[in-house]
C-alpha cells in the first residue's frame, strides 16, 4: 500500500492511506535511522492482521529543514503590518528560498481587522507586482478566508511568517481545529507552542502542515549572479541583460535596472535583492579564501 505521512513521532508516524488514516511501524534501516522519514513523505506500506509497517520512502520533490516536511506544493507567508511589525527583508527571504524549492508561494497579509488600509494596498500592490498571488485576511472576522481556503485544493500547503502573524488562529479558523498558540511577548513576537509538524486533511484532497514557521532561514545557495533568477519579477529582465553574469547594480545595458527606472520593478524588492545580493558575495569570498 502507499500512503502520505501525516506526522511522524519517536517510534511510529500516522499515515493517510485514503480512506483510513493508520499507525505505522518502522522497518529496519529506517527504524535504526539510516533514511529518516518525514511528514508529507509517500511511503510504501505492508500490513499484516494487526500491524502497518513502512517499507520505504518513494522519491520526495522536496523537502524543507525549517520546518521539516517533504513535498511541498505551496507556502502561505503571512505576515502582518503593525502586530508584529511589517519586516518586508523575512517575507522576502522566505519568497526566495521558496523559489529555490520550486514551491509556489502565496503572501496572506492578516489582521485585516485592525490594520490601516492604505498600508495593506501598498503590501498587497508590492507583491501582486512581483508576481505572487495574494490574499487578505483576518482570522477574528473571518474576512477572506473563503479564498484562502480555496488554496488549498489538490496541494501540500504550509504556513510561514514571523511569530505572532497569526498562522496558528489562520489555521484553526480555516480547519475547525485548536491549535495551541502564544500571546505576543513585549519584544512583539509571538512564542512558538507548535511542537510537532502534522498534516491536516483538508476539502478537495489537499494537506495544511501546522508547524512551528521559520524561526530562522538562510539564504539560498546559489552564486550572486543566479539570484535573480529568484525573483519571479526580475527574472524576464535579467535574461536579456548585455552581461551574461550580470549583478544588476551598476551594470550599463541592464535590463533589471531598466526595469526598475520605469517602475516595472517594486522599489523594495529591489533593496532587499541588493542587501541580499552582499550575503551572498561575502559568502562566496569566505568559500574561495
Amino acid at each position: 500500500m502507499i500512503g502520505r505521512v501525516l506526522s511522524v513521532h519517536s517510534s511510529e508516524c500516522r499515515v493517510d492511506l485514503g480512506e483510513e488514516v493508520v499507525s505505522c511501524a518502522f522497518r529496519g534501516r529506517l527504524r535504526l535511522g539510516y533514511s529518516q522519514v518525514h511528514t508529507g513523505d509517500i511511503v510504501h506500506i505492508s500490513r499484516s492482521a494487526d500491524t502497518c509497517v513502512i517499507e520505504g520512502i518513494a522519491e520526495r520533490k522536496n523537502l524543507l529543514v525549517r520546518p521539516p516536511i517533504a513535498n511541498v506544493d505551496q507556502a502561505i507567508v503571512v505576515t502582518a503590518i503593525t502586530q508584529p511589525p511589517l519586516d518586508l527583508a523575512y517575507i522576502d527571504r522566505i519568497l526566495v528560498q521558496l523559489e529555490y524549492e520550486d514551491i509556489q508561494g502565496v503572501v496572506c497579509i492578516n489582521k485585516q481587522d485592525i490594520e490601516d488600509e492604505d498600508e495593506i494596498a501598498r503590501v498587497e500592490k508590492i507583491y501582486s507586482d512581483a508576481g505572487y498571488q495574494c490574499v487578505v485576511t483576518s482570522a477574528v472576522t473571518g474576512y477572506g478566508l473563503d479564498k484562502l481556503s480555496d488554496l488549498f485544493r489538490d496541494k501540500v500547503t504550509v504556513f510561514a511568517g514571523q511569530s505572532g502573524v497569526g498562522k496558528s488562529k489562520l489555521i484553526s479558523a480555516l480547519m475547525g481545529v485548536k491549535l495551541l498558540t502564544g500571546e505576543l511577548s513585549q519584544g512583539s513576537r509571538g512564542r512558538h507552542t507548535t511542537k510537532w509538524v502534522n498534516l491536516i486533511q483538508t476539502p478537495g484532497n489537499g494537506y495544511v502542515a501546522d508547524t512551528p514557521g521559520f524561526s530562522r532561514l538562510d539564504l539560498a545557495d546559489v552564486e550572486p549572479h543566479e539570484l535573480s533568477l529568484l525573483y519571479p519579477e526580475f527574472r524576464e529582465h535579467a535574461l536579456s541583460c548585455h552581461f551574461p553574469r550580470c549583478l544588476h547594480k551598476t551594470e550599463s545595458r541592464c535590463m533589471v535596472l531598466d526595469a526598475l527606472r520605469k517602475g516595472q520593478v517594486p522599489q523594495e524588492r529591489y533593496d532587499n535583492y541588493l542587501m541580499f545580493l552582499e550575503e551572498l558575495i561575502e559568502r562566496a569570498r569566505r568559500k574561495y579564501e
